[in-house]
């Protein structure tokens, strides 16, 4: 019905409904040209503009630069076409603050033809805030659900090895209480004729026998290093700490493992080619530290290394160097061989008990029971690789040294 037709009340209800529309409902009108010709006073509260400073003005005048511009180029399409456009949009107020509306954008026509655009607007700002939130508690939860995970796994993991430590603990205290009684008895009989061969008219049968003495006695002392290594898995040692020279227990390790030296490798030590006839004072490297069982940390890694150089095929192409040399108030100890290195996925957790890249024959306590010996003894160790195989570098506090390498 005409406007002119209504009665002063129905004109007063109507007014009274406007003014409501006006104040609750977000509406803008723009031009062909996207210009605003009129804006409700909820679309002013909401983008904190005056009436006055939106008609006239472009109605991108509100437009947040987060949204991107292929919406509006869907949106201008759609309109343009005769057709509603309804979507969700990110606006910005005069104030910088950011707000969003689900919009609803229609043609107006007059005689068939498009006159402007009208858009009605629902606020649901709070509404995206909420799944924004929920979305970044879910995040959140993933987040920390996923390190509990990790730390439950390192949990079982390491109750796991405290497990097999507690059960190795428990059998090598017997085992090496067996090994060490008749080791015992052996090695104080053997002495006893060491003195006896000594005190022989001198001959070259009695001297040839007292060197044989010599490589048993290596053999007996490689067996008592064996059982302390065993021993370190269930307790601490109670060696004293001296002032030694470090070359000589490297000396002493590679005499123990000699024989095995010979059927698997060429070692250098310093770029020299070791053999047996080596002086014993060619190097002079001092630290104070547990002199057995620095030694049975070389033995340890020297044996690992041979376990890996025999998988390549021709002995011509292993080799095995052993440098030993100052720095910075340390002695330095670097093994490194050209077997290939170790494999990633256990180089950062390669002196970690049950840790090995051996298929067979090992259990991986050795370079545990290595880094327990080493830290004791007030020194560091590490390993890496380096072109073609691994190197391991052990650190000790050096004694009445300059910090320069010899």
């Amino acid at each position: 019905m005409p406007y002119t037709n209504l009665t002063q009340k129905e004109k007063s209800d109507l007014n009274a409904s406007l003014k409501i529309i006006d104040k609750y409902v977000i509406r803008s009108i723009v031009d062909l040209s996207g210009n605003i010709i009129d804006v409700s006073k909820a679309f002013c509260n909401i983008s904190k503009y005056t009436k006055e400073e939106l008609i006239g003005k472009p109605h991108s005048i509100v437009r947040h630069p987060d949204m991107d511009a292929s919406v509006f180029k869907k949106l201008w399409e759609t309109i343009k076409s005769g057709n509603n456009w309804v979507g969700e949009i990110k606006n910005r107020a005069k104030d910088g603050t950011s707000y969003w509306v689900e919009a609803h954008i229609e043609p107006n026509f007059e005689k068939g033809k498009i006159v402007s655009y009208t858009a009605i607007r629902t606020d649901i700002t709070d509404r995206i805030l909420l799944e924004d939130l929920n979305k970044s508690l879910n995040k959140k939860i993933k987040i920390e659900v996923e390190k509990s995970t990790q730390q439950l796994e390192l949990i079982q993991q390491e109750q796991l090895k405290s497990v097999k430590l507690s059960s190795i603990g428990a059998l090598t205290a017997g085992i090496t209480h067996e090994i060490n009684t008749p080791l015992t008895y052996i090695k104080g009989n053997f002495e006893l004729m060491k003195y006896d061969l000594e005190d022989l008219p001198q001959n070259e049968i009695r001297d040839r026998i007292l060197e044989d003495t010599e490589v048993i006695t290596s053999g007996i002392d490689r067996i008592s290093n064996i059982v302390e290594a065993m021993r370190e898995v269930s307790q601490s040692s109670t060696e004293s700490r001296e002032k030694i020279n470090i070359y000589h227990t490297l000396r002493t390790a590679l005499i123990v493992s000699n024989n095995r030296i010979n059927q698997v490798t060429r070692i250098y030590i310093n770029g020299n080619l070791y053999n047996m006839d080596l002086e014993k004072d060619t190097y002079s490297f001092f630290s104070t530290v547990q002199k057995q069982r620095i030694e049975q940390v070389w033995i340890i890694i020297i044996n690992n290394a041979l376990d890996e150089l025999v998988k390549i095929v021709e002995y011509e192409d292993r080799r095995l160097d052993i440098n030993i040399f100052y720095e910075n108030s340390k002695v330095i100890v670097e093994f490194k061989d050209n077997a290939g290195g170790i494999p990633k996925k256990i180089l950062t957790k390669i002196f970690e008990p049950f840790v090995s890249s051996k298929k067979s024959g090992g259990v991986g306590i050795g370079l545990n029971v290595a880094k327990k010996i080493v830290e004791e003894n007030k020194g560091e160790i590490f390993a890496r690789n380096a072109s073609n195989g691994a190197v391991f570098r052990i650190e000790l506090s050096a004694e009445g040294i300059n910090d320069t390498r010899e």
